[in-house]
């Protein structure tokens, strides 16, 4: 296939190009082409396809670090295939996917059949997280890890099995076994409240409150920063106590950060703790960085998620981190929930709403309205995910690596409709509220992985299961 008349990110500009992909590879790429060079194509190119792109964009496909496809035991919220679909509509040709699915992904029996519900299933490839196993056994750990699982996650809040994420005990096994077996850890960081403290906060004037307001008071930003600082602490102190060279560092990787304490408290330790900087990093979501718990929802529990949303001065800090390129890592967290669950009683529904079909849409549109550096987004979004997970010829636009593309093009602002979701969850916070900028300026024309077109109507499942 010859993708011709377009300009392609590479080294943080475009630059007009021809591309040549042959059997899911990038084979060649030439810039400012003439004819002679495109007459040359077409004597290699095996398949025919040549496709005219009208000088659009071409950009990596995202890589998506952290999502929540469902099925199992939640097909009504998603499934494989809905979820895969949307992130190939929206762009997203790699994500990873979390283990807080019903049964929890915790043993190596849970996990692979986890990954053969997938097979065959699956529209963009995807890595697995699991959780971790019941008394955190190094033997059931080690059998999970020949799986191919990209790591585990923890959650302090609501934990997968009976591990208590707050004993430091715990924390240490876990880090050290880190260190011994080199997988990552993925953290949802947020120190647990009593429940007499919670229905305090219920006693609040609830009818007449800021119903997001007072969800960001159950989990306040002072517990998100405390359970980061007890990591690294605990971190630092593994590392320190049994001398550990820099090749068996533990992995750690917070997710979705949400405040300013947060990043202080992860600049403080890469300041006094450089030599171990390495080993800690940490995402932003987009609905982090571009809302806040003050945004106006017929439904309010659209917006309901966790972490909260915060007040106002913590996303326009975070963009501007992302604008500065001090964000190394985006991801959606995209966690679809059903129209009825997200209709429950404030206070009784859940957590989370869909991330994919709207991600690409809105940081896109603030690059082309000058407000975000290209460079930097596509460092968080794509080049940095490939490069810290190892994701093999994956994440640049570069001869021999996988034809994973997106062609994207700047058109008239338009709304988001979340009616023309791919995902089960067809609402979003970005829609029919005050959100200031939820109009775009940013279209997805084609998306390919490894050279195969996937947003389009009649595509079939052609992604595959990543295993480290």
């Amino acid at each position: 296939m010859i993708l011709k008349n377009v300009k392609i990110y590479t080294n943080g500009e475009f630059r007009k190009a021809i591309l040549l992909i042959q059997n899911e590879i990038i084979d060649s790429i030439f810039f400012e082409p003439s004819s002679n060079i495109l007459n040359t194509f077409r004597d290699k190119n095996n398949d025919g396809i040549e496709i005219d792109c009208g000088q659009r964009l071409i950009l990596p496909g995202i890589i998506d670090i952290h999502s929540h496809l469902r099925d199992m035991g939640q097909i009504e919220k998603e499934t494989f295939r809905t979820g895969t679909k949307a992130a190939a509509f929206s762009g997203i040709t790699t994500a990873f996917n979390m283990p807080n699915t019903i049964p929890p992904a915790t043993t190596s029996d849970r996990v692979k059949a986890w990954m053969n519900k997938a097979k065959n299933n699956i529209y963009i490839d995807i890595g697995f997280i699991a959780g971790v196993p019941e008394g955190i056994n190094e033997e059931e750990i080690k059998r999970i890890i020949e799986l191919g699982v990209i790591g585990f996650k923890i959650y302090p809040l609501k934990p997968l099995t009976d591990n208590d994420w707050t004993n430091q005990s715990n924390i240490q096994k876990l880090i050290k076994l880190s260190s011994k077996l080199q997988f990552p850890i993925f953290i949802h960081p947020d120190w647990p409240s009593s429940n007499t403290y919670k229905e305090k906060l219920r006693d609040i004037n609830i009818q007449k409150g800021n119903l997001l307001k007072i969800h960001n008071k159950f989990h306040p930003n002072k517990h998100e920063a405390k359970f980061i600082r007890f990591i690294l602490d605990n971190c630092y102190e593994v590392v320190k106590k049994f001398k550990l060279p820099p090749e068996k560092y533990p992995i750690i990787h917070f997710c979705h950060i949400s405040c300013k304490e947060s990043i202080k408290e992860l600049n403080n330790f890469y300041v006094y703790y450089n030599s171990y900087a390495s080993i800690i990093t940490y995402e932003v979501t987009p609905h982090h960085m571009l809302l806040n718990y003050n945004i106006n929802l017929e439904n309010p529990a659209y917006g309901k998620v966790l972490p909260p949303l915060r007040r106002k001065s913590h996303s326009k800090f975070l963009f501007n981190q992302l604008k500065k390129g001090d964000i190394k890592f985006i991801g959606t967290d995209h966690a679809p929930h059903t129209i009825e669950e997200k209709s429950y009683p404030f206070f009784e529904a859940p957590s989370g709403f869909p991330g994919f079909e709207t991600y690409l849409l809105l940081l896109l549109d603030k690059v082309f309205r000058n407000r975000l550096q290209l460079r930097n987004f596509v460092r968080a979004a794509i080049e940095n995910p490939a490069k810290r997970f190892n994701l093999k010829r994956k994440g640049f636009i570069k001869k021999n690596y996988f034809a994973d593309l997106i062609i994207v093009e700047k058109t008239k602002d338009h709304p988001i409709d979340s009616q023309e979701f791919r995902s089960k969850a067809k609402y979003t916070p970005f829609e029919n509220s005050d959100f200031s900028n939820r109009l775009t300026s940013a279209k997805i024309w084609k998306v390919f992985l490894k050279g195969k077109e996937i947003n389009v109507k009649n595509s079939h499942p052609t992604g595959r299961i990543i295993r480290m």
